[in-house]
C-alpha cells in the first residue's frame, strides 16, 4: 500500500486519503504463465534441427509472442486504472478503462470486514477483502488486495474514527442547543424615583399655601415637576 496522493480518485472536500492500491502483481498471473510457455518453446524451438516441425514451431512461437505482447498491455492498463482506497469518509474502488466501474461505501455503512488467503496467497501477502454493509448492495467483495489483514485492520480504525467524530459533533450540537435553550438573566429593577412625585407636587403646594412660593413660581415648579414624570 502507498499514499493516496497524486491518485486519480476524486476527494470531498474535507476528505483524507489513508490508503491506495493498485492490484496485486499476482493480477498478471496469466501473463506470468504465458511467459514462461513461450520461453520454453523457444528453448524447444532452438532444439530441433530443422524442417517443417521447426517451421510450425517457429509459427506459433511468433504468434504466442504477438499474442502475448497485446495481452500484457492490456492487462497493465486494467491494472493501472483498477484502484482500491480506504479514505477518512469511505472505502471506494475503480476499474476498468472504456467502460469504468466504481463502488464507494461510507465508513458509517460498514458493518463488517472480513480478508481471504489461500496458503500460496498467504505467501504472496494477497487476498480478498469482503466487506458487509448496510443497504441494497449487500457484501463487496474487492480481490487481488494487497496485504488483506492490514486493509482490515485500518478500515476498523476509521469506522471507530468516524464513529468518534460523528460523537463529538452531536456533543456540539446539543451543547449549542442548551446554551440557547437558557433563559437569559432578570433585568435588574429600576431604580426608584425619589422623590415621590406626588410628595414633590404636595410640598409645592405647601411652600405656595404658606406665602413662600409665588403664583408664577408655583406654575414653573408644577410644569418641571410633571415633566420629570
Amino acid at each position: 500500500m502507498r499514499d493516496m496522493s497524486g491518485s486519480q480518485i476524486e476527494l470531498m472536500p474535507g476528505e483524507t486519503m489513508i490508503l491506495y492500491s493498485n492490484p496485486h502483481w499476482w493480477y498478471f498471473w496469466k501473463e506470468v504463465a504465458g511467459g514462461l510457455i513461450l520461453i520454453a518453446l523457444v528453448l524447444l524451438l532452438f532444439s530441433l534441427e530443422g524442417g517443417w516441425v521447426d517451421t510450425l514451431l517457429g509459427w506459433i512461437t511468433l504468434l504466442l509472442f504477438i499474442g502475448l505482447a497485446i495481452s500484457t498491455a492490456y492487462a497493465f492498463v486494467q491494472w493501472k486504472t483498477t484502484k482500491f482506497a480506504v479514505t477518512s469518509e469511505r472505502v471506494a474502488y475503480q476499474s476498468g478503462i472504456i467502460r469504468r466501474r466504481g463502488v464507494s461505501i461510507p465508513l458509517n455503512r460498514v458493518n463488517n470486514v472480513n480478508f481471504q488467503q489461500s496458503m500460496i496467497a498467504r505467501m504472496l501477502n494477497n487476498g480478498v477483502v469482503v466487506i458487509e454493509s448496510a443497504g441494497e448492495t449487500g457484501d463487496s467483495v474487492f480481490e487481488n488486495i494487497p496485504d488483506p489483514e492490514k486493509v482490515r485492520t485500518l478500515i476498523f480504525q476509521q469506522v471507530e474514527a468516524d464513529e468518534q467524530r460523528d460523537s463529538d459533533r452531536n456533543a456540539e450540537s446539543l451543547a449549542k442547543a442548551m446554551q440557547q435553550q437558557v433563559p437569559p438573566p432578570p433585568a435588574a429593577p429600576a431604580a426608584p424615583v425619589a422623590p415621590v412625585v406626588q410628595d414633590r407636587l404636595k410640598a409645592l403646594d405647601d411652600l405656595r399655601a404658606q406665602g413662600l412660593v409665588s403664583d408664577a413660581e408655583y406654575d414653573v415648579k408644577r410644569k418641571q415637576i410633571l415633566e420629570d414624570l
